[in-house]
Parts: structure tokens; C-alpha cells; sequence
């Protein structure tokens, strides 16, 4: 009898972590609506990547989706782990300001879809050279990267691979990418292509 309880309480503690890793990353049907956050505004829109935007507020945890420049949804975010701040350089857990471009799609991560983001961009390249973070070299590379809309380096001291993706929006995890629930990056995938402008504001 005892080893049966036991069994019954190991499986009862493995569904709750299940069941609190299901709600962390947003699967259905434990995704949360509020009127702060409700997601598409209108299921009855037709996708169309050209004429898209998003706009990223961090002080209020949210992402705007634009399209011909009506609000057609507001999603909640999660941001890097130290979120206030400009993205200045490798590892210190801040998600970039500033206007960037989706430059990079990736659907084999563990996150459901990456999109990456022109992250080091121009003022981004400019500040790393004045603090003596990049070389000559390393600033002109980005530079051209920037002028040309092409991936910029993502492996100097100014760091990389920041993107929007899946994984959950509970509380500011990342390294400094923008973090949405796997439901809502699954929305997003119909919506955002390369080139999709993204302004990412304090």
C-alpha cells in the first residue's frame, strides 16, 4: 500500500510541473487574455506580412502588431533578465532600443520560431567604437551589414542573436531577446517575414 502512495504522489508531482510548464510557455488552452494584453484584436484578419510593423514598449511589457498602420493586436512580452536599459554589450541581460528589422527566421529551436533581429544596428556599432568594445574593422562590418539589410555580425563584444521567439512570458528571462507564450509566436508566424520593421522602445 505504501509503495502505491508513494507512485501516486511522484505522478501527481510530475503533472503539476507538467501542467506549470504548459501555462509558463503559453500552450493552449492555458492561454491568458486580459484587456491589457488581448491578443489579436479581430480573428477575422487577413495576414499580410507586407504591409506589417511591431512596435515593443519594455516599461509595459507588450508588443504591438501593426498592419497598414491600423493596431491589429497587443501581446504580452517577457524581456531580458536585466530589462532597464539599452542593450550595450555581450551578457548583460538587457534587450536592445532602437529600430531594427527581422533579418533572420529559424523554425528547429527549442523556442517554437526565432526572429532575429538587425541587432548590432548603426548607433549600436557607433556606441560599441567610442567605449573601445569593437575594433575599426569589427564597426565597419557592421556598418556595411546595416547599409546592405543583411545579418549583422552577431559574435562580437556588442552581442547577437537578440530575437523575438516563444518560450513562455512570465517573468524577464532571457539573455536579452523578446519573449512571447508559444501560443502567441505561433499567431505572429503569420503575420512577420523578413524585413518586418521592429522599434523597440524603453
Amino acid at each position: 500500500m505504501y509503495k502505491w502512495k508513494r507512485i501516486a504522489v511522484v505522478g501527481i508531482l510530475l503533472i503539476g510541473i507538467l501542467l506549470g510548464f504548459a501555462i509558463w510557455r503559453g500552450f493552449p488552452p492555458f492561454q491568458l487574455r486580459s484587456s491589457q494584453f488581448p491578443g489579436l484584436l479581430s480573428n477575422a484578419i487577413t495576414p499580410n506580412p507586407q504591409s506589417v510593423r511591431i512596435e515593443i514598449v519594455k516599461s509595459e511589457r507588450k508588443l504591438v502588431l501593426y498592419q497598414e498602420e491600423k493596431m491589429i493586436g497587443i501581446f504580452k512580452i517577457a524581456l531580458g533578465f536585466s530589462p532597464r536599459g539599452d542593450k550595450g554589450q555581450e551578457g548583460d541581460g538587457k534587450t536592445p532600443e532602437g529600430s531594427y528589422a527581422i533579418c533572420y527566421i529559424n523554425d528547429e529551436t527549442p523556442y517554437v520560431y526565432f526572429y532575429g533581429l538587425s541587432y548590432p544596428q548603426e548607433k549600436d556599432a557607433k556606441k560599441g567604437l567610442e567605449k573601445g568594445l569593437i575594433s575599426q574593422e569589427e564597426y565597419q562590418n557592421l556598418m556595411n551589414a546595416s547599409k546592405n539589410k543583411s545579418i549583422p555580425s552577431w559574435y562580437t563584444s556588442l552581442g547577437g542573436e537578440v530575437g523575438i521567439h516563444g518560450g513562455g512570458n512570465g517573468a524577464d528571462w532571457t539573455k536579452g531577446c523578446v519573449a512571447l507564450s508559444d501560443t502567441d509566436i505561433l499567431i505572429l508566424k503569420k503575420y512577420l517575414m523578413i524585413g518586418t520593421p521592429v522599434h523597440i522602445f524603453p
